[in-house]
């Protein structure tokens, strides 16, 4: 019955928060992602997997309103933001140096229109409100349910951590491939 509330909630909130609004665009590399119409149909919030300790640490599972979801998907375009600007560079330099390189620059950026999110929401040891965030753009049945861990496949997965009592971002991981 809670996630049934949650839902509810995350869809009035889209409903009121759209309510009278203008569209504005971020110029970056995820420009056509906007925060006051967040898409919720490609987030999972999903619960702390205690299998893996590496990854939580001694965190403590924590709740996520539609304010923090504004907030992570604000801290994720300028992760990406940044991430893609570094990226477009180091492309450039590799077809300055070898003109027949043939490897594609959308293998190099990340284009957060195309990828699904698994959210998971933490209170670490000092009290602040910690976020894992999955992304993945190839499609699995069960990513609302799982958490989608895997090698390789590049910069189709790729995940990082959000520190939204500090709003900042560490941590971030793109996969490589094989």
């Amino acid at each position: 019955m809670t996630r049934e509330l949650l839902k509810l909630a995350f869809v009035l909130a889209i409903f009121l928060s759209n309510c009278g609004q203008t569209n504005t665009e971020n110029r970056n590399q995820a420009k056509h992602i906007n925060v006051n119409q967040l898409d919720t149909s490609i987030i999972a919030v999903l619960p702390v997997d205690t299998t893996l300790h590496w990854l939580f640490k001694d965190n403590k599972q924590t709740d996520l309103t539609y304010n923090d979801l504004q907030k992570i998907e604000t801290i994720l375009i300028k992760c990406i933001s940044e991430y893609n600007t570094d990226m477009e560079k180091q492309f450039k330099e590799i077809k300055d140096k070898d003109p027949e390189y043939k490897d594609n620059q959308r293998n190099f950026i990340i284009d957060l229109q195309r990828y699904k999110r698994q959210y998971v929401a933490t209170i670490n040891s000092k009290g602040e409100k910690e976020v894992w965030v999955n992304c993945f753009c190839n499609l699995h049945t069960d990513w609302r349910k799982y958490l989608i861990i895997v090698d390789d496949g590049g910069n189709c997965y790729f995940n990082l951590k959000i520190n939204l009592t500090t709003k900042i971002y560490f941590e971030l991981r793109v996969n490589g491939e094989a």
